[in-house]
């Protein structure tokens, strides 16, 4: 009988212990949890430090089962710290979507990831890559800064992409969870070879593409079939003019077996300020964003807020100081491994200073118009 722990109470791992009980030889004998109390059908929730100083010699395997890249980090990390290896993921989109999990009485590999761990190259947990700066649709307050820039705005060298790509498969042996993004990734003219390279890169990975969805029913039938050829998953932020086509985009997305996600993205908020002033490493620890994990034309970064700055400063002329192997890594440098960059994006930096995340304000979303600097920044900054 296979003893397992499944990490989180969430919607997630409620769905896993369920499809457990699909399986004649697995037992679940707890949940780990930060933040619940109690047990789940007789079986009793920890919190995870407690549980593993008291369990880690025993045999068990974990399931990481979370919703939110920095959820899954820290999952990840503790288990890393307790010296724990034989460490599954069950992927975002399943839980989400309550999947079937189980196949021919195993786990289905195509949910489940058992992670793969190596001496000498680490995991991360997640990472994504904006492929392109331009966009369908004028944002205002974009999080990567794609409508404040009114010319100049253009695709990632598909080199450059592919390049980046395979560079995080070498420098780490093993990330449960990629997504590709934009602007809008589709507007991208070889995001399927952009696609097909994460694919190959990370077998096993959740791989998501990240769309506003406009241009789902326009695509022809064969990048359907390549997408679920590539177990490609599609996220959809459900902008208004998305919600306005939900039903035709759904529609397409069933009619080719593509299992997707649907976020209803009716507000935007903004947090940031123009001066450095705020208290770094708090701003870190409660930052939603701070497991996103950016690889952008040849660097790597703990959050896309350093992408936006870069445009800001060249549209609106700000100063917002943007420092080398503090804020962004060389992906290529001699000077960095996998095991020196994860230490170094696994901390705050100076680009923490910039975000006032105890007054940000939220906003209703709004299309078109010349973008302003009070998209992105609060009134006070």
């Amino acid at each position: 009988m296979r003893k397992i722990v499944i990490f989180g109470t969430g919607k997630g791992g409620r769905h896993l212990f369920e499809e457990s009980k699909k399986r004649k030889d697995i037992e679940v004998v707890a949940f780990l949890d930060n933040y619940q109390d109690g047990s789940i059908e007789g079986v009793q929730i920890y919190k995870p430090s407690v549980f593993l100083e008291c369990e880690q010699k025993n045999e068990y395997e974990y399931y990481i089962t979370a919703g939110a890249q920095k959820t899954v980090k820290i999952m990840l990390d503790i288990l890393l710290e307790f010296h724990i290896k034989d460490v599954y993921v069950m992927q975002d989109i399943a839980g989400k979507n309550g999947l079937s999990i189980v196949k021919d009485g195993a786990w289905d590999t195509r949910w489940i990831h058992k992670m793969k761990f190596e001496e000498e190259r680490p995991v991360i947990h997640y990472f994504e890559v904006p492929v392109t700066d331009q966009c369908n649709l004028n944002c205002r307050g974009c999080i990567f800064g794609c409508n404040s820039m009114q010319m100049g705005n253009e695709h990632v060298d598909t080199r450059q992409v592919v390049a980046d790509i395979k560079r995080m498969a070498e420098l780490f042996c093993d990330v449960p969870w990629v997504r590709i993004l934009g602007g809008e990734p589709l507007m991208h003219p070889d995001i399927m070879e952009i696609l097909s390279v994460a694919r190959a890169s990370f077998p096993d990975a959740e791989i998501d593409l990240c769309t506003n969805g406009i241009l789902i029913p326009k695509l022809d039938e064969k990048i359907f079939q390549e997408l679920e050829e590539l177990n490609i998953s599609i996220h959809v932020s459900g902008y208004p003019p998305t919600e306005r086509m939900a039903e035709k985009i759904e529609c397409v997305l069933k009619k080719y077996h593509l299992p997707y996600t649907f976020l209803h993205r009716p507000e935007f908020f903004k947090f940031y300020t123009k001066a450095p002033i705020h208290q770094m490493i708090q701003n870190y620890e409660n930052c939603p964003t701070s497991g996103c994990w950016e690889v952008y034309r040849g660097k790597i970064m703990r959050c896309s807020a350093v992408i936006a700055y870069q445009k800001l400063n060249k549209q609106f002329g700000t100063k917002y100081d943007i420092v080398e192997n503090v804020d962004w890594f060389d992906l290529y440098s001699d000077e960095w491994d996998g095991v020196n960059l994860k230490k170094a994006l696994n901390h705050a930096s100076h680009a923490c200073k910039y975000c006032d995340l105890e007054n940000k304000e939220m906003f209703d979303w709004h299309n078109g118009g010349k973008p302003e600097l009070s998209d992105y920044v609060l009134s006070e900054g």
